[in-house]
């Protein structure tokens, strides 16, 4: 059952074994204590409480009563009218759930040893119990390491989880190459335009790729490239792109950071602003700052 009080999952008569028989009820409960007291997710007491309801209903034997009507009416603070074929908040909420528990897992939980996620196309959250990953001296030189040429998904947690100290950290530890892939100094960034989703959005998208350009360059840890203007271009390590799409008087940039040899996505993020035509440049320049400070660091520091 839930409290609603605090809004957190109460296990009740009813229910019924976890998911994964490997992982404990406690063990749940006390590691969505664990994610709901990291700052991101206190900062959106939306996503906590999404968060929370959800795992709630499900360790209660309920997922089959969580739907987007008892999401927007117990959670988000609609009334009785809410009607989810107009009103898109509770797929908006769930999209941003899913970033930050991405993101968490990628940063501060990747050592978790129980994971909560929410499946695209379902509100229903899933638990599991993960592998500890191998060290990164254990990692390199491993024949299962190179396996098939693939960067094992430890390796991949690895540097995500040091990304945000700066992409050059990020690409000494976890992340291991074939004997042909050459080691550069410093990473290589090719940031792609941004796809606008509709005729609101193309005036933010039009700069975001030159002012996250402009905002990556000086930075020791990185450098910026351009494949289209290179004489013999040469593979990035990484790919910034993303895309803007305007809902309901605001427009969200989403900015997703892939490893290019193994199209791995290694970290995601998305920026809300208000939509106001006359702060356009305000806004580009302030994201981009904010894509920078995630992914590099400053060459002063």
């Amino acid at each position: 059952m839930l409290d609603r009080n605090t809004g957190r999952g109460v296990p009740g008569p009813d229910a019924r074994m976890v998911p994964d028989p490997d992982v404990t009820e406690r063990e749940i409960l006390d590691h969505l204590e664990d994610i709901c007291a990291t700052e991101d997710f206190r900062r959106s007491s939306r996503c906590s409480g999404f968060l929370r309801y959800v795992v709630g209903e499900t360790l209660a034997g309920r997922p089959d009563r969580i739907k987007a009507y008892a999401i927007a009416v117990s959670v988000l603070g609609r009334d009785e009218t809410f009607d989810p074929q107009v009103d898109p908040v509770v797929r908006i909420e769930a999209g941003q759930l899913r970033r930050r528990l991405e993101h968490y897992y990628l940063t501060g939980g990747a050592g978790s040893s129980i994971r909560i996620d929410l499946p695209k196309g379902s509100y229903v959250p899933s638990f599991s119990r993960t592998a500890q990953p191998m060290s990164a001296a254990a990692n390199v030189g491993s024949p299962s390491v190179r396996k098939g040429g693939q960067v094992p998904v430890s390796a991949i947690r690895c540097a995500a989880a040091v990304v945000g100290t700066g992409l050059a950290v990020a690409l000494m530890f976890g992340l291991a190459r074939p004997s042909s892939w050459t080691v550069r100094p410093v990473p290589m960034v090719q940031i792609n335009a941004f796809v606008p989703a509709d005729a609101l959005s193309a005036e933010m998208a039009s700069g975001l790729q030159d002012e996250l350009r402009r905002a990556l360059i000086g930075h020791d840890q990185l450098t910026v490239v351009s494949m289209e203007h290179a004489a013999e271009p040469a593979p990035p390590d990484f790919v910034m792109e993303g895309s803007v799409r305007c809902v309901e008087g605001w427009i969200r940039v989403s900015a997703r950071l892939m490893e290019a040899r193994t199209r791995a996505y290694v970290w995601a993020h998305a920026y809300d602003r208000p939509l106001a035509p006359e702060a356009v440049l305000a806004d580009q320049a302030s994201i981009a700052a904010a894509i920078a400070r995630q992914v590099a660091v400053p060459a002063n520091l």
